[in-house]
């Protein structure tokens, strides 16, 4: 790994406005317009679970709206992007893709979510397989998942046994269970000796059912301390990501080396 800049932006999103929520994540970007390699976005950020008209903002990957503007904008402000958005797979079924984006390639990763949450259940294709985590540029090897995933440790440590330096969750965590958020995102870097970048929303939901995200967006390093953490408002912030302490956490906590297969 090589030291690597983020930027979260924790998000109130419009539900089920679309190219709303497309153009507020232009314009923060343009208004943050410093070097950077990664800016990462919450669950569904384009969408959010605006059940009702889940059939009409659907797209096929394979021309995808949504994608090309990522893309396009990726490349004009020569950044990554991370995040989840709703898409159809190949066989008309609805699934929660969880993305990044590389401003020279384009599409370098795609998840669908595996652990789905209540009522998702009723609407989205599961994910069966944890994809191999990315090299990002020459950067750092990254792994994404998704929400309801953090609460499942062998998903992140899948991707850690394959490389992964830089954990994402990218979510729509509800505030009544923020205190879960908080714990389980400190747990993940810690046990994993790894850095992770967990990106919730903000705001009231209202669609199906009516949900309000208090936030609470964080920065964990591998030693499991926030570098940085936020409140409960839409917000931009950013962090730095030391290749040097990965290292030597890594060294003087040797958890990954140690570890024994335990067959049950």
């Amino acid at each position: 790994m090589k030291d690597f800049t983020i930027a979260i932006y924790q998000m109130e999103i419009i539900v089920g406005q679309k190219q709303k929520n497309l153009e507020k994540f232009e314009n923060v970007i343009k208004e943050n317009s410093t070097e950077m390699d990664l800016w990462v976005v919450p669950e569904l950020f384009t969408t959010g679970f605006a059940y009702s008209k889940f059939p009409e903002l659907c797209e096929n990957l394979s021309d995808s709206f949504t994608l090309q503007f990522l893309e396009k904008l990726s490349e004009k402000y020569d950044v990554g992007i991370a995040g989840s958005f709703l898409i159809r797979n190949e066989k008309k079924a609805l699934q929660n893709l969880g993305f990044i984006i590389s401003s020279s390639k384009g599409l370098i990763y795609r998840y669908p979510k595996i652990h789905l949450w209540g009522n998702e259940k009723n609407y989205f294709l599961a994910g069966t397989k944890v994809p191999s985590p990315i090299d990002f540029d020459g950067k750092a090897k990254i792994g994404l998942s998704i929400c309801y995933d953090l609460r499942f440790p062998e998903v992140n440590r899948s991707l850690v046994l394959q490389g992964a330096e830089i954990l994402i969750t990218t979510a729509a965590w509800p505030e009544a269970r923020t205190s879960h958020f908080n714990l389980l995102a400190a747990a993940r870097a810690l046990e994993n000796t790894t850095y992770h970048i967990a990106v919730n929303r903000v705001g009231l939901e209202k669609d199906l059912y009516t949900t309000k995200y208090s936030g609470s967006s964080r920065v964990i390093d591998p030693m499991g301390n926030s570098i940085v953490e936020l409140g409960d408002e839409e917000q931009v912030i950013t962090a730095s990501l030391s290749a040097k302490l990965l290292n030597e956490t890594r060294e003087y906590i040797p958890v990954l080396k140690d570890r024994k297969e335990i067959n049950l």
